[in-house]
This record gives C-alpha cells, sequence and structure tokens, in this order.
C-alpha cells in the first residue's frame, strides 16, 4: 500500500513539494484555505545575482538549472505557459558597483549571468543611467498567481485538494491524524500564517508585508526588467509591475498611500515617467532572519515536518529544496545544514 502524505499549504512550497511525493509514489492529499496572500506580492523573479555585494544567490549553481527544468516540465504537466526568460537590467548606484560588475563578469564562475559591459551598456537612454547598467543574464520569471491559481484547479481537478481553512481541533500531532484520517507524512506548508498555528510556532518565522503596482506606460521598454531601488517586470502590452516594499512584523492585507508613493519615488529614479496606476496589491512574505528557509522534521513529533520561509528566492530554490525534502523524509537523507531546523531548534527547546 502507497505511503499517504498530507501537506497543509497550496503555495509555492506546497505546489512543489506535491509534484516531488506524487513523482516518488507518495499518495497526496492537499489542505489549503483558497487564498494565497503571498502570490499577490511574489513577482515570481528568478535573479542569479545578489546586486548589494555583487555576488550569486546562496547556492545558485544548484538551483538555477534545476529550476529551469522543473518549471518547463511542470508547464507540460499542466499544460499551461506561466515560466518567461528574461533579462534583467541593473543601473549602477555608484561608480563601486560599475567597476565590481566589470570585475565579476571577468571571472568564469560569474561568466553565465552577468554579460561583460558594452558600450551601448554604459550609454543606455531606456532610463536615467548616471554610472551606466550591465544585463544579467539567465534570469527568469515564473507568474504566481497563474502558478497557484492553475495548481489548486489542477490538484481540485484530480481530488487531491480540499479547499477549507486549517482546523487546530481536528489536528492530532502525535498521531499524525487529521479530520480521523492518519498519514505517514504532514507537511506544514502554510507561509506567513504558519505563526497562527501551533506545531512549529516556536520557529522564528517573520510575516513581512509588500507592496506592488500595476501600472501602465508607453515610455518604458517592455523588452527588459529593470531594477534600481525597485524592480520593474514588463507583462507585455505596456503593462509593469513594480515593487516592492518591504514591511517588517507587518500581516496586513491592506495597501496604503505611503506604499504607493514609496513605489512611485522609487520608479522615478529610474526615469521621468509618467505611468498610470491600475492596481496596487498587499501580500504577506513568510521570511526568516537568517534568509534560510525553514526545513526538516519536527523535534518531538516523528513524520511532521515544516517547509516553509522562502522569501524573496523562493522560484529559484523551492524546486531543488522539495526534492531535498522528500529525499530526507522517504530516505532519511541530510538536509542542508543552512536549511535545517535544527539550527533553531538545538537551542530553542
Amino acid at each position: 500500500m502507497a505511503k499517504k502524505a498530507l501537506i497543509f499549504g497550496a503555495g509555492l512550497a506546497g505546489t512543489c513539494l506535491a509534484h516531488r511525493l506524487l513523482s516518488s509514489g507518495i499518495e497526496v492529499k492537499i489542505v489549503d484555505q483558497g487564498s494565497n496572500n503571498s502570490s499577490a506580492v511574489a513577482a515570481g523573479m528568478v535573479n542569479p545575482m545578489v546586486f548589494r555585494r555583487m555576488n550569486k544567490s546562496w547556492r545558485l549553481d544548484e538551483f538555477l538549472p534545476e529550476a529551469q527544468a522543473f518549471y518547463q516540465e511542470i508547464e507540460r504537466v499542466l499544460q499551461t505557459h506561466f515560466y518567461h526568460p528574461i533579462v534583467i537590467r541593473r543601473f549602477f548606484s555608484s561608480n563601486e558597483e560599475r567597476e565590481s560588475w566589470q570585475s565579476r563578469s571577468e571571472e568564469e564562475a560569474y561568466a553565465p549571468y552577468l554579460a561583460k559591459l558594452t558600450a551601448s551598456d554604459l550609454a543606455h537612454t531606456a532610463a536615467l543611467n548616471t554610472f551606466g547598467s550591465g544585463r544579467v543574464q539567465n534570469a527568469f520569471w515564473v507568474d504566481a498567481e497563474k502558478w497557484v491559481g492553475q495548481h489548486i484547479s489542477y490538484f481540485k481537478q484530480r481530488g487531491l485538494l480540499v479547499q477549507e481553512e486549517f482546523s487546530s481541533n481536528l489536528w492530532e500531532p502525535k498521531l499524525r491524524k487529521y479530520a480521523g484520517e492518519t498519514y505517514d507524512f504532514v507537511v506544514f506548508c502554510m507561509g506567513y500564517r504558519q505563526k497562527e498555528e501551533q506545531t512549529f510556532s516556536y520557529l522564528p518565522l517573520q510575516q513581512t508585508k509588500g507592496q506592488t503596482l500595476l501600472i501602465e506606460s508607453d515610455q518604458i521598454s517592455d523588452l527588459e526588467s529593470l531594477n534600481r531601488k525597485c524592480f520593474v517586470l514588463p507583462y507585455g502590452e505596456g503593462r509593469f509591475r513594480v515593487g516592492a516594499t518591504y514591511e517588517f512584523n507587518n500581516s496586513t492585507l491592506h495597501v496604503t498611500e505611503a506604499g504607493k508613493v514609496l513605489l512611485l519615488e522609487n520608479l522615478a529614479s529610474l526615469g521621468s515617467y509618467e505611468p498610470v496606476v491600475v492596481a496596487q496589491t498587499a501580500g504577506v512574505r513568510p521570511t526568516v532572519l537568517d534568509r534560510r528557509p525553514l526545513m526538516g522534521q519536527h523535534p518531538i513529533y516523528r513524520g511532521v515536518y515544516i517547509f516553509n520561509g522562502l522569501g524573496t528566492k523562493g522560484y529559484m530554490m523551492a524546486p531543488t529544496l522539495a526534492r531535498e525534502l522528500v529525499a530526507h523524509m522517504l530516505e532519511n537523507k541530510p538536509l542542508h545544514s543552512e536549511t535545517n531546523i535544527s539550527r533553531f531548534t538545538d537551542r530553542t527547546l
């Protein structure tokens, strides 16, 4: 008889994990409340670089190729399209940043990601360009709203998803039992709402609110994603997503005038545009202070796991981390030390 897994949450973490478990022959059931407030702020952008230090993202060379292959495979499975390769044009904030880019682009390890600077890059006129600009290669974005919506439909049609609120009254962690049914594995992928649930409440998950704008403009190029103080992601037909704010320890879901003003100010640092604001959205990200995900088995309840805290790099990390968590669950393979919740458990409980 096949083993059974219950997943709480059908956001990015829960859906990636469900695919990995199903591929391993595990029966899957997903319980989800039906509204994903992380996807409202997630641009789904996968940027190979951390511009602040001009370094590659953590574990980039592992995460990126697997993510690219995974999303294109899931497109085939769901018979839809949400994976979009894109070039990110970074406008330098100083001479030092430009020089750091130039130096990095000469290194073999950075060659796949940082295009060598050209005269055209340094004189790029599509935005204010005091110090020049550079192009990030091998970037892409996943349409987060479409990803979540398509997966809700996909799993629901197959009888694998139940749309309902998690109820602590139905949860018996010692027995791995929910609503009277026992599972071999239970995994919490509840995003920022994990703080409201007691099983893993000891973990330092933060609720970080973010706001974005959907704008229309005939002055901004839709050939690249622009980056400086904010991101400008082209959706086509003159529409762009501008984001995002970071409001720590804030789980409210209403948009604010202050958020709108800040985003428009950041956009103005790129050029003298006159955008039309079409919509403003707010969502809450699950983040961790050390910028590493929360993965692993509960220190007391055997067979009960968490997969959360993916943060702003989630769409790059999720496919690999989901595979690693399944290997940990089924084969007892060790998790990466920087993702394992034992880094908190050992000094918390």
